[in-house]
């Protein structure tokens, strides 16, 4: 009688645990969003994490609260802890392009300008027509360039200030052709970053110089044109 008594309470103390980790799931959804309705993410990401936990355990997956975990982390400005959610919301195809954009802003705050390509490639497979999407890679080639880009200004600025067009004209040919190598290497991204965004302010400044420095003076031309329209 006793063991039949034990086994009862044992069952009846696995059901009480089940509805009580249900009841704390839906609690810490609560609790996360009412910190969301007055803008505290990093209460309601920590709230929302537990509850999440709480229902993996469960084999149960909420997929709004996925991406909205990942949100609350972002703007928590906790951006490494927001991209496995971004990553799930991807696997799980919720919100559209909403968390490959998130996704892509986080891995250029890493300067990780590879994976962020990687990822707006899998995002405009899809959408190809989104604009940030399309605004985020117009950046992410541009700051890839952007590294060559300053190198060879540096080293024309160098070769000017060293006076050496007047004592050594071959040498200061030489840093010219150097500068060049480096305008080159950033023009293929430049001219990528333009294709991605035309009207890219920031992107047809750097292709007027690069344009100009390579004496390419007829592109020069036709972005300085429509650097004016703008």
């Amino acid at each position: 009688m006793k063991k039949i008594t034990l086994i009862a309470l044992l069952i009846f103390s696995i059901i009480s645990l089940t509805a009580q980790e249900k009841k704390n799931a839906n609690a810490f959804i609560k609790e996360g969003n009412e910190a969301y309705k007055i803008k505290n993410y990093d209460e309601a990401f920590s709230s929302f994490k537990q509850a999440i936990v709480l229902l993996e355990a469960e084999n149960k997956v909420d997929t709004p609260l996925v991406y909205n975990t990942g949100y609350c982390a972002f703007k928590s400005k906790k951006y490494d802890e927001a991209l496995p959610y971004f990553n799930k919301s991807i696997e799980l195809n919720y919100k559209k392009s909403k968390p490959f954009i998130y996704k892509a802003q986080i891995l250029s705050k890493n300067k990780n300008y590879k994976e962020m390509e990687t990822t707006l490639n899998n995002g405009l497979k899809l959408y190809g027509e989104d604009k940030n999407l399309n605004k985020l890679m117009s950046s992410c080639f541009f700051k890839q360039g952007l590294v060559f880009y300053k190198e060879g200004n540096k080293i024309k600025k160098a070769a000017n200030e060293s006076g050496m067009n007047k004592t050594d004209p071959e040498k200061f040919k030489a840093e010219y052709a150097k500068a060049n190598l480096k305008f080159q290497e950033a023009l293929t991204f430049m001219e990528k970053a333009y294709t991605y965004n035309t009207k890219n302010k920031t992107v047809l400044k750097a292709l007027i110089n690069i344009y100009s420095n390579i004496e390419m003076k007829d592109k020069a031309d036709k972005i300085k044109k429509e650097l004016e329209l703008l």
